[in-house]
């Protein structure tokens, strides 16, 4: 997991990490042992996805964060013992990312239409 990423949403909130993990219904100290690189249970991450409104494959990416497997970790997600990606991995990223490219194309259509709007306003007041 990038945990770069995920230090950045939580900063960006404003919130507590206390009231983020109240929310994500996990516990402080597992929120801090994610931030700190650990292994993370995949119901975890996908409450701090859904918590911080981002795709799962959002909070996985290129990062200068290593993570290790020391077998005490409930889940390696993505990898298994020996570092190999799994093919499932990239799929679920291929589809994360297909959904947040929709997102952005329905956002990109939301604000074309507020533009359209203004600049028809504009020109009803600048006719008067």
């Amino acid at each position: 997991m990038d945990v770069i990423k995920l230090k950045k949403l939580v900063e960006m909130s404003g919130l507590s990490k206390q009231v983020i993990a109240e929310k994500c219904e996990i516990s402080r100290p597992t929120l801090d042992n994610v931030l700190n690189g650990s292994d993370a249970k995949i119901s975890t991450i996908e409450s701090l996805a859904s918590f911080f409104n981002v795709p799962v494959g959002h909070l996985f990416g290129t990062s200068n964060v290593n993570q290790t497997f020391n077998g005490e970790s409930n889940v390696v997600v993505g990898r298994d013992n020996n570092g190999n990606i799994a093919i499932a991995k990239c799929q679920d990223e291929l589809e994360d990312a297909k959904i947040e490219l929709a997102h952005a194309k329905q956002l990109i259509k939301e604000k074309d239409k507020q533009l359209e709007e203004k600049e028809r306003l504009i020109s009803v007041l600048m006719k008067k």
